[in-house]
């Protein structure tokens, strides 16, 4: 029997606001205040409300424990190498962090020693190492740390060899990049210069002067939404100077860091994305300019022209995701048909042999310039992560490591169909069940989904799911519009006045599901964060019909005032700006928030937010919440704003694992399942 749902008082107060002409009400916008004292009671009154339900779930509990059970597995993450140096994370059991570990001469797991453990960094574990960056010859480290997930990080540096912090640190370095001198005296960083926004600039620190006088080095003038990053060669002899505006193009610039001079254009004002590295005299080139699917260029560093550009790997059906000069031969990952194939190359282009993976999945990958040795990550929907070494020379590997996860791939079927959308566009979705599922239409399905920034979804371990699956549960990943799986015209023909693409892609996979008899709409539940949040908020105002339950985690669902909030202003090449007429039409045509219809029956939907969010602003989830409670039927609509946690990374470990708990057992609820061993 499920328990009956009260919601706690939420005042309406009359705002109204006239833009380009259209009369927008938004009576819960002084719920966005969230340093009053009246919005820090209602943010009580809801989590507590919501924790209520939850602890009357009797298999609460059991999936918790499960998923701790899961997560708790000893974790070793790719290592970076510099010199002769190892550093890698790995997580023991019991650990709210993973510990950056150090060993000397090889990668040696037995040796390595602790360098940095963010698990002293608090009491509580809400104290995160954000990134590192060692030197080149790995004797220092710089490194970021913040607070309660707010990303908002200060820049402390590490003496590798004694042990010791120089005394100086660097305040308002969120998402910093840094990239430092051969010789360790200092180095060049991302600096933000906004306390709220971000609006970064580059500066250089050398050691053991006041950080407060580093000189600026790039940046000065630039407006709102463009933003420079920097990172060095992979000989460290050069660094390189990104400046992007959104995700769809970026500048790109280069500079000797053993010669006095300026940054050297190698590509600006040009519509596209570049990277690049340095090896020998030449310029490799990825860039998806003129070539959607990028292709792979070089040239000669005294002059990087584009007239004098090669291109020595042209675009292919597969997208190039990246590559890395290793033992001086390029690797290159490619993105086909959503999974991932490992190629090696010659510096000019040749093929040389595909590196064999254990299955269709997803792969990351490193190593250095000037040695044979790499390192790959593998995993896929049913594998857990594994660490493999590769020798580029005589071509043979070794499995270092796996994450024990109590799970038989085996036992699982993974299926990749094309569904055609509502334009009849064929956008791929995977299905992971157990074998010999009966198609009865009568199966509870998950259904996620992204689209968005060009993050494609790929067959990437399910952790948070293996209870669902192991009971008989259908997990379907819809490989929507907005992300990358085909390139950069499968981007944008989901952002801005497209948007509405990535919503009919998402409809029309649910719609799939039930018409191939895996599930009905009274046992369908969609799950979806941050981009995704708003994939699903969108979805539950079009097509309330098609759903049971939604997971909306750390979402956007304001979009006439999203722009207004933290670092939301980057975003507007991604979405559209309100303020612009012709934009915010796109905008109100699918703002989640401004389309709850009053009366309208919806499925449950359980908002989760975070308090320190630096990304997204909780009001979002808040205001969404407390108009579906006024003015909507069904649900129940429940709302939980973590008090100390922030977008997601940095969490400690036992605090995520009770997030993805509670949201899998409110599916669970809403769909009605027994979920008992």
């Amino acid at each position: 029997m499920m328990p009956s749902t009260r919601y706690p008082y939420t005042k309406k107060v009359n705002v109204v606001e006239v833009i380009h002409g259209v009369e927008i009400q938004d009576p819960f916008r002084w719920l966005e205040d969230l340093d009053s004292t009246e919005v820090r009671k209602w943010i009580e009154e809801q989590n507590a409300l919501t924790i209520s339900l939850l602890n009357t779930l009797p298999w609460r509990k059991e999936i918790q424990e499960e998923l701790m059970g899961i997560y708790q597995s000893k974790v070793i993450l790719l290592p970076i190498i510099c010199k002769e140096r190892y550093f890698f994370f790995t997580r023991e059991v019991g650990q709210r962090h993973a510990v950056l570990n150090m060993s000397e001469g090889k990668f040696d797991l037995e040796k390595a020693r602790i360098i940095l453990d963010p698990n002293t960094f608090s009491e509580d574990g809400t104290v995160a190492l954000d990134w590192y960056y060692p030197s080149l010859d790995g004797s220092y480290i710089a490194y970021g740390k913040s607070e309660k997930g707010s990303e908002r990080s200060v820049l402390h540096i590490l003496n590798v060899d004694s042990g010791e912090h120089l005394p100086e640190t660097i305040p308002n370095t969120q998402w910093s990049t840094v990239a430092w001198l051969e010789d360790c005296s200092g180095f060049y960083y991302t600096w933000n210069s906004d306390n709220v926004k971000y609006i970064p600039r580059v500066r250089f620190h050398e050691l053991g002067s006041d950080p407060k006088e580093d000189p600026m080095i790039f940046g000065e003038g630039l407006p709102e939404g463009i933003w420079p990053g920097i990172y060095p060669s992979s000989d460290g002899r050069y660094l390189f100077l990104a400046v992007a505006e959104g995700w769809i193009r970026n500048d790109l610039y280069v500079k000797d860091l053993l010669e006095d001079g300026e940054f050297i254009p190698i590509a600006v004002g040009k519509e596209g994305k570049f990277f690049a590295d340095a090896i020998e005299g030449s310029l490799i080139i990825q860039t998806n300019c003129k070539a959607p699917m990028y292709r792979i260029l070089k040239t000669d560093l005294d002059d990087p022209r584009e007239e004098n550009w090669r291109e020595i790997i042209p675009e292919g059906k597969g997208v190039i995701k990246r590559f890395q000069i290793i033992g001086r031969k390029l690797v290159i990952s490619l993105k086909e048909n959503t999974y991932y194939r490992l190629l090696v190359y010659t510096l000019e282009g040749e093929f040389l042999y595909e590196i064999k993976l254990p299955s269709i999945g997803r792969v990351d990958f490193t190593g250095r310039w000037d040695k044979d040795e790499m390192f790959y990550m593998f995993s896929s929907f049913v594998y857990p992560p594994a660490l493999f070494r590769y020798d580029l020379s005589d071509r043979k590997q070794e499995k270092i490591f796996q994450q024990d996860v109590k799970i038989s791939p085996s036992e699982y079927d993974t299926k990749l169909i094309f569904y055609k959308s509502k334009d009849g566009t064929k956008v791929p979705m995977y299905i992971i069940h157990k074998k010999n599922l009966k198609l009865n239409g009568n199966n509870p399905t998950i259904l996620s989904g992204y689209g968005g920034f060009a993050l494609g979804r790929e067959p990437a371990f399910l952790k948070s799911f293996i209870p669902w699956l192991s009971r008989g549960g259908v997990y379907a990943v819809a490989c929507i519009r907005g992300g990358d799986e085909f390139g950069e015209e499968w981007h944008k023909a989901g952002i801005r006045d497209k948007k509405q693409n990535v919503f009919d892609d998402f409809i029309a996979a649910a719609e799939w599901l039930i018409e191939n008899s895996y599930t009905n709409p009274s046992k369908l539940a969609i799950w979806g964060a941050s981009n995704g949040g708003l994939l699903v908020g969108a979805v539950l105002t079009q097509r309330p019909d098609l759903f049971k339950a939604v997971v909306c985690k750390v979402p956007l669902l304001d979009m006439l005032r999203y722009h207004k909030f933290l670092v939301a202003g980057l975003w507007v090449s991604e979405y559209g700006s309100p303020e612009d007429p012709e934009e915010f039409k796109w905008l109100i045509s699918y703002s989640p928030y401004h389309h709850v219809v009053e009366g309208r029956t919806n499925p449950a939907v359980f908002f989760r937010a975070a308090k320190s969010d630096g990304r997204v602003h909780p009001m979002h989830a808040m205001k969404m919440a407390a108009k579906m409670q006024t003015y909507g039927k069904g649900g129940p609509f429940l709302l939980y704003v973590e008090p100390k946690a922030g977008h997601g990374t940095g969490k400690p470990l036992d605090m995520f694992v009770k997030g993805e708990a509670d949201c899998l057992a409110f599916v669970v609820w809403q769909l009605n399942l027994p979920f008992l061993k």
